[in-house]
């Protein structure tokens, strides 16, 4: 999903991924790094005994971030 999310920086503000497992948070946060993910941030989550988290990174630098929602939200 990063490789992917790589090839198409621009086609989402936000890119996102389930992870159950914190084991492999680590492979992620490094493949993110690798692809040069501008903004990484995880979620954790809890349902009783189960945690999962969401792990959520943009290729958008500040300024991309403002002229993508200034194109894409100003027609709602």
């Amino acid at each position: 999903m990063i490789e992917e999310s790589a090839q198409i920086p621009i086609a989402c503000f936000w890119f996102t991924t389930l992870v159950s497992d914190k084991d492999h948070l680590r492979s992620i946060y490094q493949a993110l790094k690798k692809v040069k993910a501008f903004d990484v941030k995880t979620i954790d989550m809890a349902q009783g005994q189960k945690i999962s988290r969401i792990v959520a990174w943009t290729f958008l630098n500040k300024q991309e971030q403002k002229e993508w929602k200034k194109k894409r939200w100003s027609k709602i």
